[in-house]
């Protein structure tokens, strides 16, 4: 009787933890030199970004991490069209969007096989937007 209670309270508690979402990954600020220019991206837990080229807004837009994909929505393209991309971490402060899926041709140019680094905990407070 102690042994199948002790087994059904292991097993409630591997089952609720299967419901916990693991973090999003792409939460935070990533930076890269591109054709000359700093792009800077901003990614919230709300599942909203931010885009800025040297300092200055580029786009804006919603998007959702599942597994190894992203999907990003922009208003520079159509903000109810997800494009939808691969993500490949080289380790937590690198990532690379591989295109999986997306017609929008300015946003797919620009992003397939763009690698961004996380700016660090410094960088990130010294950063205006």
């Amino acid at each position: 009787m102690k042994k199948a209670f002790l087994t059904s309270i292991a097993a409630l508690a591997l089952i609720s933890v299967s419901f916990i979402s693991p973090p999003n990954p792409l939460v935070g600020r990533w930076q890269q030199l591109y054709k000359g220019a700093t792009a800077l991206f901003i990614f919230r837990a709300d599942s909203t970004f931010d885009v800025f080229i040297n300092g200055k807004a580029f786009t804006h837009g919603k998007y959702f991490v599942r597994k190894d994909t992203m999907g990003m929505a922009d208003v520079s393209c159509n903000g109810a069209y997800y494009g939808t991309y691969k993500l490949g971490f080289y380790a937590p402060d690198s990532v690379r969007f591989v295109t999986i899926r997306d017609t929008c041709k300015g946003r797919n140019g620009d992003l397939h096989n763009f690698t961004v680094g996380r700016r660090s905990a410094d960088a990130v407070n010294a950063v205006k937007p």
